[in-house]
């Protein structure tokens, strides 16, 4: 067990670590970890470096400076939310899809339902706990035993819906369901919603890797004419695997309008926030490779969907 380090210590233990207060000084720093951040989650960016293993530094960080990990950390932040906005709008046109596709079936909007809460039973008492909640009460209240697929889907979690649509595309064949894409955008979203670090491991070993979708590789390789190589390369890592999910779920469902200010803000945070302090990652390949890769899929979603 590592004990409890006050400030100093912490500025301390990133010192014998290899961790640089150049760009930043240590005061600059202990006010930082003091008022900004806290060093547990800030540490975490640090597994983007590499550490010498075979001189009198072994185990020490490679050209890493305090600030560098401010740097990410911020940029980060900035990624999150974003995300969270373009899951919002995801989640909103999953459920408008969901229903005009129900509008061409013959279904009651009922019996599909009662055969996800048979399949599901927590999913019952899930929502009845919504009763306690003065946002959902109501609702919960007046159709608690009649529930339809157009008002279950208003009491219902990310989750809970990505379970209702698989299951509704499952019994009604449609050309473009996008059910593939739903798991790696519950991850994303969850993550960016619990504030999670999605961008601290650019370098190998991933924590987990993951298979990206036939559909989204597929379109990767074909139209935006990225290697096989390079995808199965870079899409093994989670987040930049539920990152080119959530793009490429985005450019299908939501309306050209809120794509075009989402995609602003994505340019602008690409293009601009994050070469501010471009010289800091020049001699980081896994973040310049990282960055250059998810930049050519932002770009392909771009151009392609306006």
């Amino acid at each position: 067990m590592r004990p409890k380090l006050s400030i100093p210590a912490q500025i301390k233990d990133m010192q014998e670590a290899g961790i640089k207060f150049d760009v930043m000084s240590e005061t600059e720093a202990s006010r930082y970890l003091d008022t900004r951040t806290y060093y547990f989650r800030l540490k975490a960016y640090a597994k983007n470096y590499d550490k010498y293993r075979d001189t009198e530094k072994q185990g020490q960080y490679i050209n890493l400076d305090f600030a560098y990990l401010v740097d990410l950390a911020e940029i980060d932040a900035c990624l999150k939310k974003i995300i969270l906005e373009m899951a919002f709008d995801l989640e909103h046109f999953l459920k408008v899809k969901l229903l005009s596709d129900f509008n061409m079936v013959d279904e009651d909007g009922y019996e599909i339902v009662e055969e996800l809460f048979k399949m599901q039973p927590s999913l019952h008492d899930s929502i009845e706990e919504k009763l306690k909640s003065p946002h959902c009460s109501d609702l919960v209240n007046k159709y608690k035993d009649q529930w339809a697929i157009w008002n279950i889907v208003e009491v219902m979690s990310l989750g809970q819906l990505s379970n209702l649509y698989s299951l509704f595309y499952a019994r009604n064949k449609f050309k473009d369901s996008y059910v593939s894409f739903l798991h790696p955008l519950i991850l994303i979203r969850n993550a960016a919603a619990h504030n999670n670090c999605l961008i601290h491991r650019l370098r190998p070993p991933f924590s987990g890797t993951v298979t990206p979708s036939y559909d989204l590789r597929n379109e990767l390789l074909q139209h935006a004419k990225i290697s096989k190589e390079l995808l199965d390369k870079r899409l093994s890592h989670p987040a930049i695997n539920d990152f080119a999910a959530l793009l490429h779920l985005y450019s299908k469902i939501v309306p050209s309008d809120l794509r075009e200010k989402s995609y602003s803000k994505l340019m602008s945070l690409f293009k601009g926030r994050m070469l501010v302090n471009r010289e800091y990652y020049l001699k980081n390949e896994p973040i310049m490779s990282s960055y250059d890769f998810v930049l050519k899929i932002l770009n392909y979603y771009i151009d392609n969907t306006y």
